[in-house]
């Protein structure tokens, strides 16, 4: 734990909630600047306008593919290698380059970063329990942070209005006894939940708070919320919140879960897809589609059926047909909505596994897959597994140029502090984790019986 958090966690609740606001003006610095302001008036201007996606999507892969050319060595060596020459005259060309995977990302990642500066950090642990960390410039950040916005827009959300949003931050000490899960981030007017705090002694005070507030919109893991809004049905408490819209990201829901959420919290739900590696944003319009934001990049499949990203934001750490992990199911349809975007018929790679708590807390893959964050680039993949509601171990792939023995009880630290105390916890360093039947290497395995 460092420093800043020591101090957050030992200082009274309205202190917390300065903290947070005050974390809150500098993201706002750092999200909301000139780069912003300009991709969010080109989206609306686009709205009224026909565009040609190809060509669109053409100009600015050139324009990024010689941003690589000219501030990454990686890109420079590759590119000479495989004889690319820019510009590239028709999309299909991009097949030229190989393949990133994962494991040369996180293996090659000094090599492929540029020489240009990229302040803003990216932390993923990811559904596969892989640990990567990137770079983004503050254009990016802000270009990537007008897309979320729009989207929200296009369903009657826009920034600064009255906003909850479930995290997997740690905002509550162990130690307190205040039943107050959540801290103001007066900076955007948005109230954060800890979903780390969220079990059945708890969740009433979830959903009171929720109805004190009144928010406009929800965003956030949506595994918290199904399980609130199943506690709200269990218990027959209404909820008089009347939200324009919920925003789920992270994590995939069955029907049903998206039926019980809009019954509860009386506000449709919209789906959107994105990383923290970069990939380009996938959202969900007014009318059920699921669309592409070419103006970010280009999504190809490979022959597997497997996603690979060409991320136009990600001057840092340049991604270039980059395999995310996920899979998707791509349309050749238009939709009537006016989005120019692609239309994306599915997205089958995102989970939702959990872990049992001893007290009956599911802790769930987002919160789960952000251990890894803690060290970055040193260990190369996690998974739990849990035989029993009070025993759990890690098994862990350490990178051996990386790792080292504090690292290791860094993530005990920090499981400890997420699992709870009274959760038995063995780490173990393994040479390999075996694949499932599916062929995919799972993040959790639960092998609780009933």
């Amino acid at each position: 734990m460092g420093i800043k958090e020591q101090v957050y966690m030992h200082v009274p609740i309205f202190l917390q909630n300065v903290l947070t606001t005050l974390h809150g003006y500098h993201l706002q610095r750092e999200r909301y600047g000139a780069f912003y302001q300009d991709r969010f008036q080109e989206l609306i201007v686009k709205e009224q306008q026909p565009v040609d996606v190809a060509t669109e999507q053409l100009k600015r892969l050139n324009a990024f593919l010689a941003f690589c050319a000219m501030h990454s060595n990686y890109y420079q060596e590759l590119f000479k290698r495989h004889d690319v020459t820019l510009p590239l005259t028709d999309l299909n060309q991009l097949k030229q380059i190989p393949v990133l995977r994962k494991d040369s990302l996180r293996h090659q990642i000094e090599r492929i970063r540029t020489d240009v500066a990229a302040p803003v950090l990216g932390k993923t642990g990811g559904t596969t329990g892989q640990s990567i960390q990137v770079h983004y410039t503050k254009a990016d950040m802000q270009r990537r942070m007008a897309h979320l916005d729009y989207f929200k827009y296009t369903h009657g959300v826009k920034k600064g209005m009255r906003r909850i949003s479930f995290t997997a931050q740690v905002l509550v000490a162990e130690h307190q006894q205040t039943p107050v899960y959540w801290r103001m981030n007066r900076a955007l007017n948005q109230l954060l939940f800890t979903v780390k705090k969220i079990n059945p002694a708890t969740m009433t005070a979830y959903l009171a708070a929720i109805n004190t507030f009144q928010p406009d919109s929800i965003d956030g893991l949506p595994s918290a919320m199904i399980e609130l809004a199943r506690h709200a049905k269990r218990s027959g408490m209404e909820m008089t919140c009347r939200p324009l819209a919920i925003f789920p990201t992270a994590e995939m829901m069955t029907e049903a879960e998206r039926q019980l959420l809009e019954d509860v919290f009386h506000a449709p739900v919209f789906d959107q897809y994105a990383s923290s590696e970069g990939a380009p944003i996938i959202s969900e319009c007014r009318l059920g589609q699921k669309h592409l934001h070419h103006e970010m990049g280009i999504v190809e499949l490979d022959t597997d059926g497997e996603v690979l990203v060409t991320s136009f934001d990600t001057h840092g750490t340049p991604l270039i047909r980059y395999r995310v992990g996920d899979r998707m199911t791509i349309s050749g349809k238009t939709c009537s909505c006016g989005h120019k975007g692609p239309v994306i018929d599915s997205i089958d790679g995102r989970g939702k596994s959990y872990l049992v708590r001893p007290d009956g807390q599911k802790v769930f893959e987002g919160q789960l897959a952000s251990v890894v964050k803690v060290l970055p680039n040193s260990v190369e993949r996690i998974q739990y597994v849990q035989k029993s509601n009070r025993e759990i171990i890690l098994l862990y792939i350490a990178d051996a140029a990386r790792f080292s023995t504090n690292d290791e009880k860094q993530l005990g630290h920090y499981l400890k502090r997420l699992l709870g105390s009274d959760m038995l916890i063995s780490l173990q360093a393994v040479s390999e984790i075996p694949r499932e039947r599916s062929g995919k290497t799972l993040l959790i395995k639960q092998m609780l019986i009933g």
